[in-house]
């Protein structure tokens, strides 16, 4: 995905409702999980979120966008 695209691209409301918020809640659910199993402090689960962030930001261009603003 371009700058552009992200610039131009946004969700919709059954998109948010449907797919969004779910996968947000099942991935906060997920990570407390790891959590407990850790034992370890939050500021750690926010590190490995923010490597999978950097990840998918590092690789955007590699991925196809399918977007039909690119």
């Amino acid at each position: 995905m371009t700058d552009k695209c992200e610039a131009v691209w946004s969700p919709t409301d059954d998109q948010i409702n449907d797919i969004i918020i779910p996968a947000m809640q099942a991935t906060v659910k997920e990570y407390v999980g790891y959590a407990n199993e850790l034992k370890c402090p939050p500021g750690f689960i926010a590190l490995m979120l923010r490597d999978i962030a950097d990840s998918f930001e590092a690789n955007s261009s590699k991925v196809d966008s399918g977007c039909d603003c690119c």
